[in-house]
């Protein structure tokens, strides 16, 4: 079993690749996902059809691309506050907040898109139970955090 520690580093580590990996595709998806949806499916060349869900699919991408930035960077500071064990403090609470509204923007965007592409409203749905399951979270760690203020100052 992993220790907090380990397990902390860990997924810091994930947060930095999948960091890298959006910058990676900011510069590159319309290409990849051309490649993907059309050379890798064998599709020989881009119908009305085609080029429309083009558009839906990169355009949805680039529009949630900025949301996805910014919850990755608040995760990487939180993950870096929980190695240096500052735990339930305030700045979490944001961050965890700031986090479940990125992911409520993205099921914005995708829950739109879904009406042009009917597959955006599988990522819809996901980013929906996300951001809601992290609110859940974040008000544990608000009441935490009020608890170890509480329990500082008693002593």
């Amino acid at each position: 079993m992993l220790s907090r520690k380990t397990s902390a580093k860990l997924s810091l580590g994930i947060c930095i690749a999948s960091a890298a990996a959006l910058a990676a595709l900011l510069i590159c998806f319309p290409r990849f996902f051309s490649w993907f949806y059309m050379d890798y499916h064998g599709i020989p060349e881009a119908t009305e059809a085609v080029t429309r869900i083009f558009r839906i699919v990169v355009t949805s991408f680039y529009l949630c691309a900025p949301f996805a930035a910014a919850a990755l960077y608040m995760l990487i500071r939180l993950l870096k506050n929980l190695l240096d064990d500052r735990v339930f403090i305030h700045t979490n609470v944001v961050y965890l907040r700031g986090i479940s509204w990125c992911c409520y923007a993205v099921f914005l965007v995708t829950f739109a898109g879904g009406f042009l592409y009917v597959p955006l409203f599988i990522i819809a749905f996901a980013t929906g139970v996300v951001g809601t399951l992290l609110r859940v979270v974040k008000n544990v760690m608000h009441a935490a955090e009020e608890l170890r203020e509480e329990n500082d100052l008693t002593i």
